[in-house]
């Protein structure tokens, strides 16, 4: 399995798998096209980054985040706002999704209401034939790796009240609840971590890398575990301490 920061050839079949994975959301209803185009705007934005995994299968799953929403849609407004546009106006036939536009535009002032962290967590999606293996979590704790790099302290993240799977990974991830807002008439619970507090939590396998999203491509299965190393480490220094001493023999 490989790991690599997402890029702009890759938004087709990361779309194609968000539309797959969070088939009744609003963004997923606005096809293949936009939603296309969003992740190309997210891997080419300076405010916003991601990770894929794949193997000669094809995708296995990505992770998305932003530093700064409203920088991101003012980002895509200003370098894909035609494109963006023309690919709505099929769209937009309807004055619930009218609606749902504005909504998902006015969600960032929302937030910044009570106080939440700026950098968010946009999406995580893993494909069928590799969930409840633990990728999810991977991708999530690469993610906050670079927001480690990045010096970003917390980030938030949104999960239906409903998606009892995914509340329950946020919470062994160390999530903490900040409360529920109504996105597009779901109830959705908002969760904040902090990056050191995610980073501490060991888990198998882990994936622990430092070099900058666009640049860090690794084959996991070749990567020793940072619980692993510090495990070796520890028993390496206990022996140490333990190991009689002579004086007369240095």
């Amino acid at each position: 399995m490989i790991v690599t920061g997402i890029k702009r050839e890759h938004a087709k079949d990361v779309a194609l798998l968000h539309i797959d994975g969070i088939s009744t959301g609003f963004i997923s209803s606005l096809g293949a096209d936009f939603v296309t185009c969003l992740y190309e705007a997210i891997a080419q934005s300076d405010v916003s980054f991601g990770f894929i995994a794949r193997d000669d299968s094809g995708l296995l799953g990505f992770a998305t985040l932003t530093t700064n929403l409203s920088r991101l849609y003012r980002s895509v407004v200003l370098k894909k706002g035609p494109r963006f546009a023309a690919l709505l106006a099929r769209k937009m036939l309807s004055v619930r999704r009218l609606k749902k536009v504005f909504e998902t535009l006015s969600y960032p002032s929302r937030t910044e209401v009570v106080d939440l962290p700026v950098a968010e967590l946009l999406s995580v999606v893993v494909a069928e034939r590799q969930r409840r293996k633990g990728l999810a979590t991977k991708l999530i704790r690469r993610s906050f790796l670079e927001c480690d790099r990045r010096g970003i302290e917390k980030v938030k993240v949104l999960v239906g009240a409903d998606n009892e799977p995914a509340n329950r990974l946020y919470a062994t991830l160390g999530f903490e609840p900040a409360g529920q807002i109504d996105s597009h008439g779901v109830a959705s619970n908002i969760y904040v971590g902090r990056t050191s507090l995610v980073l501490s939590k060991r888990i198998a396998e882990e994936v622990v890398v430092s070099a900058p999203a666009e640049a860090h491509k690794f084959d996991i299965a070749e990567i020793p575990s940072a619980a692993t190393k510090a495990g070796e480490t520890l028993r390496a220094e206990s022996q140490q301490k333990q190991r009689p001493t002579n004086p007369a023999h240095p």
